[in-house]
Order: C-alpha cells, then structure tokens, then sequence
C-alpha cells in the first residue's frame, strides 16, 4: 500500500520526535505563560490603578516580569531545539537524496539539467525542512492555543466566546478561494527556479564558448527573461497570499468590533467589571491571533507540497541499472561476448541491431563506423551504464548483469574525449581512480602516462591546484593526467572513446605512447575516428546503422571491397563511386 505524503513526512521526522516532543513542550508552556499575562494585566488596570491598590499594583507588575522572563527564556530554548532539529534534517535529508541520486542510472541525468537536480537538493529541500521545523509545529501550537482561549472565555462568559467564535469560519473561506492557485503558483515558481539553476550552470560550463563567441549579452538577456517571468509568478502569488491575510485581519476586526459592543453594553449596565472587560477583549484578541497564525501557516504548507512532491519524485526514481542482491565478485579476466545485442534509448529510435562480437583477454578490439552507428552505445553497454533489450553481454561466460555493479566498474576503466578534472590538486585528480594509492604508485602512473615531465616543473608539481575541469591545462595535458588516473586502477577492462581525437600531432603522440602501457594486459575496446590509430588492433568492429558490416583485422578488412575500406581510404571510395556511376551510365545508354 502506497504510504499517503505526510505518512513519508512522519518517517523523516521520526527519528528525532523525541526533540519535536520537547520542542512541543516548550511551545505549550509559551502558550500557558501567555494565557497568564491578560489576567495579570487586566487585575493591573481595572483594579490595580483604579482603587489605587499598591500592593496589588507592585505584585501584578512582578508576576508580568517574572513571565517575560519565563517567556524569554522558554523561547530561546525553542529557537535552539528548532536550529539543531532544522539542521539535522537538511543533513540528513540531503544526504539521503544525495546518495540516492549517486545510485540512479546514467540515463536519469541525461534527461534533465543540472540545474534542475541541484534545485531539488537545495530549494526544495529547505521548503521540506522549513514545513516541518516551524509550519506543523506552529500548527499543532496554534490550534492547542486557540482551543485553550475557546475554553477560557467560556469558562467566563458564554455570550462573548459565543460572539467571537461567530466569525471564526469565515477565516478558511480564503483556502477554498486561493489554495488552487497559490499552489499552481508555487509549482510554476519552483519549475522556473530550476530552469534558472540549470541555465546558469549550463552558462557556467560553457563560459570560454560563450565569450569566444560574443554571447554574453544575448545570454543575459535570456536569464533575464526568465528572472522576470520568476519575478512575476512570486508576485502574483504575494498578491494572492496578501489578498488573502488582508480579508482574515479584516475578519478578525469585525469579530472583535461585536465583542467590543457586547462587552461595552454589558459594562454600561454593570453587567461587567472594567477589570472583566480588559481581560475579555485581551482573550479575544489572542483568540484571533492563532488563528491568523493558521492561515499563515497553510499559505506556508501550498508552497511547501510542491518542494515535498519534488523532493520524493527524487526519492521514488527507481535506477534502470539495478545491483543484483547477490551480484558476483572477484577478479574479472576479461572476455566479452556480445550475442545478438540490440539496444534503443528510451526516448529514441533502435540504435544496436543484433550486434554479436567476442573479445578475449589482452586483445584489443575497435569499433568504426559513421556517426550514431552505435561506437559509444556499445562502450556504455560494456560499462553497464545502461541494460541491453535485448540478447546477451557475457563477461567471462556469465551474464554481465549477474555481476556486482561495484566489482564489474572498479575493474574497469574510461578514458573519454572530454576528459573532466575535478578542482582540486593534480595528485588528487590521479588518486581519484584509487583512494587509497601511495604517492610513489601515483608518480609511477604518471611516468607511464606521459604526464610526470609536466607535472614536475610545475611550481607545486603534483600539488598544483587545478582549476574546474583542469582548465590551466592543456587539452594533450589532461588527457594524460586522466591516462594516469586509468592506469593507477590497473582496470581488467579499459574502454578508450575517441581518446586522442581533439589532440594536436605532438601530443597525441604522447598520448599515443602513454596508451600503450595501458593496454597491456587486459581487454582493450578502442573508439576512434583516425583509423590510422587502431591499425594495430587485434580485431575491429566495423558498424553501421547500429549493425556489425564487418569484423576482422585491418589488414584483412583492408583488403576487401568494404565500408572499412571506404572509412580509411576516403580516395579509393570517391573512385570506386565514380566508376560505379561510369557503368551505371554505360549501362543505361546500351538499354
């Protein structure tokens, strides 16, 4: 049975009831010094004053002094527990959103923007938090507060409670009127909000595109443009919520007017002690404030739904890639076989087609083919990024997804075109691969990676700060650096997608060579574009249209009348299409 939302609220809070307990306490017993002071002040100026009683006087303004004090202090403890239990919750919330996020499939964050997702973490998290640190306690505190004045001003005159409690439920006529609204509103701020978020980090990201193109002004403009449509839906939302306090203020008014009309006429005709009176419109007043304090607070819970709702649309996602609860482990030798694979993204078209190809331990394989032929497709596949349709992926004659997700990936490698570089040192970035490796394995990597010879004149060497994405580097230097972080893994599995192919000539020679101690020793898949660099593989897969056209060596691929042939030898394809054409006239003119 599906748990309703504020049952999964409850199971947030849970751990901490007991401190929501106290903080309850606290709150109650604010809520009972507070229904001392109207006694004490009414005695001070209907009785006090009046017949000149200084003993009274002085005992009324003690005990008003001595509850300020109580009050205080009883309310620096409530602002404390609600700090730590605010606090806690955010931590722990965002953790737990964190880690679910870390488990969710490659597939979920290449629907959606950055900005959108650290929205939901940030903002949406706040709202949940604030809702339940200050909205459901002021709730319980407020209801229990104007419960208690209900029964106070019965227990002293039935005709006023009467009058005032008259009026009470036109207070939550505004929620039918307005919680729509503000709640579509709320929903439609939060949406913006992290279109905004996104667009800034996309922005961000592409900062040295943007300038190298002279965008900042239309980027400008166009975050502006969405800032005001923001502007304008919290706008329209304050004028609804104020609209909204407006008419209950106005409401409070008018029952306060009649209570002061009844309790006048009563003390007019003696009906009421001046002293009764102070003490009565004091209640009333009380009474009105709780009850304002309500519609505050469900004006406060509208927009919170919409962050709750986001935050467990989070929660619920369920990762596509799922861990088998008791997946294998240990070393992998290295052996892939795919089996009449076939492979389609969610929302798109069929991208493998009965794919089948064997790669054996130590050899290298390479994949070729024309653009959206389904290279990087295979290489996600492998890495288990993603799940297959259909067929079968063998490693080492057992089903891929029969292994531990942690085993198959710490045993396997990327090395990517867009090589990414976390801000930090230069040590930290190579360490990455392996936490717990020593700085001497580090620079041995780097030395079999090309990278030690830069990396020393550094004026910091290995601990120079890098900056986002190793921007103070060149493009041959970070790739080498992200060689080393594969190497210091010493992975079974090494997947090297179109490694070299946005480098210059004398750095992907260096990259190049840096490859070749990576590929000893274990199973090697290769995507490149320049098949001048997978001439020494030991098998390549030629694609097309997301199906195998051929599989062989480059010297037996070469030699035959193929689309490997047409790829590597561009001249020969344009020829052999010419002479093509020429028989295909001659043919026509003979008809």
């Amino acid at each position: 049975m599906k748990q309703t939302i504020w049952a999964r609220v409850y199971d947030i809070v849970r751990p901490y009831k007991l401190r929501m307990v106290f903080s309850m306490a606290t709150l109650l017993g604010l809520t009972g010094l507070g229904l001392l002071s109207p006694i004490w002040a009414a005695k001070l100026l209907g009785k006090a004053l009046p017949n000149g009683d200084s003993e009274l006087f002085v005992q009324c303004i003690v005990i008003l002094a001595l509850i300020h004090v109580f009050s205080s202090l009883i309310s620096y403890i409530y602002s404390f527990q609600m700090r730590v239990l605010g606090g806690r919750l955010v931590f722990d919330l965002r953790r737990k959103m964190y880690d679910h996020l870390q488990k969710l499939s490659l597939g979920y964050y290449e629907s959606r923007t950055s900005g959108e997702i650290i929205s939901r973490m940030m903002n949406d998290v706040n709202a949940v938090t604030s809702l339940l640190t200050g909205t459901v306690l002021n709730t319980l505190i407020s209801s229990v507060k104007a419960l208690a004045l209900i029964g106070v001003l019965f227990y002293y005159n039935e005709v006023v409670a009467t009058v005032a409690i008259a009026v009470l439920p036109l207070h939550f006529l505004g929620y039918f009127i307005f919680r729509a609204r503000i709640s579509h509103l709320a929903l439609r701020s939060s949406e913006k909000m992290a279109q905004i978020y996104g667009k800034v980090s996309e922005v961000v990201g592409a900062i040295k595109m943007v300038k190298s193109h002279s965008g900042e002004r239309r980027e400008s403009r166009s975050l502006i443009a969405q800032m005001r449509e923001n502007y304008e839906i919290d706008l329209h939302s304050g004028n609804l919520s104020k609209i909204w306090a407006q008419a209950t203020g106005n409401i409070s008014y008018v029952g306060q007017v009649l209570v002061m009309l009844v309790c006048g006429f009563s003390v007019l005709r003696a009906e009421l002690t001046l002293e009764e009176y102070i003490m009565l419109m004091s209640y009333v007043g009380m009474l009105y404030a709780p009850i304002s304090e309500l519609i505050g607070v469900v004006q406060q819970i509208l927009p919170a739904k919409v962050g709750i709702r986001r935050v467990f649309e989070v929660l619920d996602t369920t990762p596509e890639v799922v861990d088998p609860p008791d997946g294998m482990r240990g070393v992998i030798q290295g052996r892939i076989e795919f089996k009449d694979v076939s492979f389609a993204y969610p929302q798109g078209d069929q991208v493998l087609r009965h794919v089948s190809f064997v790669a054996r331990p130590g050899e290298v394989v390479a994949f070729v083919g024309p653009s959206g032929s389904g290279k990087t497709t295979i290489a996600n596949l492998i890495a288990r990024f993603y799940d297959r349709a259909e067929g079968c992926i063998l490693i080492d004659g057992s089903d891929i997804q029969k292994y531990q997700l942690r085993t198959l990936r710490e045993q396997t490698s990327i090395v990517l075109q867009e090589t990414y570089l976390f801000r930090g040192t230069i040590l930290d970035n190579i360490r990455y691969g392996r936490p717990e490796a020593t700085r001497e394995e580090i620079e041995i990597a780097a030395k079999q990676a090309n990278a030690h010879e830069f990396i020393s004149i550094l004026p910091n060497g290995y601990l120079s700060i890098l900056g986002a994405n190793g921007t103070r580097l060149s493009g041959g230097q970070r790739q080498r650096i992200a060689i080393a972080r594969a190497l210091i893994r010493d992975p079974r599995i090494l997947i090297l997608d179109e490694a070299t192919s946005a480098l210059d000539t004398v750095s992907e020679a260096k990259v190049q060579e840096a490859l070749q101690y990576l590929i000893q020793a274990r199973t090697t898949f290769v995507i490149a574009h320049r098949l001048s660099t997978i001439k020494s593989a030991h098998k390549i897969v030629v694609l097309n249209e997301g199906r195998v056209e051929q599989i062989g060596s480059h010297d037996e691929l070469f030699a035959k009348d193929g689309l490997y042939r047409e790829l590597y030898d561009p001249e020969w394809a344009e020829k052999r299409s010419k002479l093509r054409d020429e028989r295909i006239k001659r043919l026509a003119n003979v008809a």
